[in-house]
């Protein structure tokens, strides 16, 4: 079956239907809403998953924040995010009968990308804070050519967003040159048609993109610059890892188990590697 893909607004929706489901009797639809950084990857799984089983899944994103609203709200059978859930979140779900059940789905290096003409090979982690805060402006400060830096960050509904801001700039406050960019495929086209262009997003947004190069991070000045590849994320020596997340209410019952139990099944987990980011196992 072949999924229909329609832009609404500045979510992408991708809605997966089967007719009808085994034993003569229709499938309930499974809903997955948030993480840009997830939706080429719940795409793949929902299309996958309706192949196989004749499941029904919609997906839409539009950044983790609206996922975790949506499951705070009771709307969303999974929240997709590429952060942590806020024990904020946790608290105003369970005022409203909600009981979070965090699900890692996936392992991701948060990739920085930067236009396939710099000559800058590497960034430190405190230049790279540096230039998010607005203290580095000119690529000449990092041993690059005399070129200003054009700074392209996802928006604040966005998981990485958030993840960012914490584990990079260290709760620090963005510099006034930063655009704020709706989704991760939008950061890449700046940056690709953007010759003093940064951006950072989820691995397989950059990975193999023509004008882009992904650039190594040290963890600190005088180290090793360290790429974003699964040996790296895996072994943790990559400065910028995570894990991608599913959240539920409770443990998932009925056509959701069956769902998330393919996306952690080894076929599922396959498919991670397929669209770039790194299987769980």
């Amino acid at each position: 079956m072949k999924a229909k893909q329609t832009l609404i607004g500045l979510s992408l929706v991708a809605v997966l239907a089967s007719g009808t489901a085994m034993a003569g009797k229709t499938q309930k639809q499974v809903t997955i809403k948030g993480s840009d950084t997830l939706l080429i990857l719940n795409q793949r799984w929902a299309e996958a998953y309706a192949r196989s089983t004749g499941g029904a899944v919609a997906v839409s994103g539009g950044g983790s924040s609206i996922g975790i609203n949506a499951f705070i709200n009771g709307v969303t059978d999974i929240c997709a995010s590429s952060r942590e859930i806020k024990k904020s979140e946790v608290d105003k779900a369970k005022s409203r009968g909600s009981i979070t059940n965090e699900i890692p789905v996936a392992l991701d290096g948060l990739a920085i990308a930067v236009n396939a003409s710099n000559p800058v090979d590497s960034l430190t982690m405190d230049e790279l804070r540096r230039i998010y805060v607005g203290q580095i402006t000119n690529w000449n400060q990092v041993g690059g050519p005399n070129e200003p830096i054009a700074v392209f960050s996802r928006d604040s509904n966005s998981g990485t967003y958030g993840f960012f801001q914490q584990n990079v700039l260290r709760n620090q406050n963005w510099g006034r040159n930063v655009a704020f960019m709706p989704s991760t495929s939008e950061e890449a086209r700046e940056v690709a048609r953007t010759k003093g262009g940064i951006a950072y997003g989820g691995v397989a947004y950059f990975k193999g993109k023509s004008g882009i190069k992904i650039i190594p991070i040290a963890p600190k000045a005088g180290a090793a610059p360290v790429p974003p590849t699964e040996e790296n994320v895996r072994s943790k020596k990559y400065p910028i890892w995570r894990y991608l997340f599913y959240y539920t209410n409770g443990k998932p019952k009925g056509e959701v188990a069956k769902f998330v139990n393919y996306v952690l099944s080894p076929d599922g987990q396959k498919i991670c590697e397929q669209v770039g980011y790194y299987s769980l196992k």
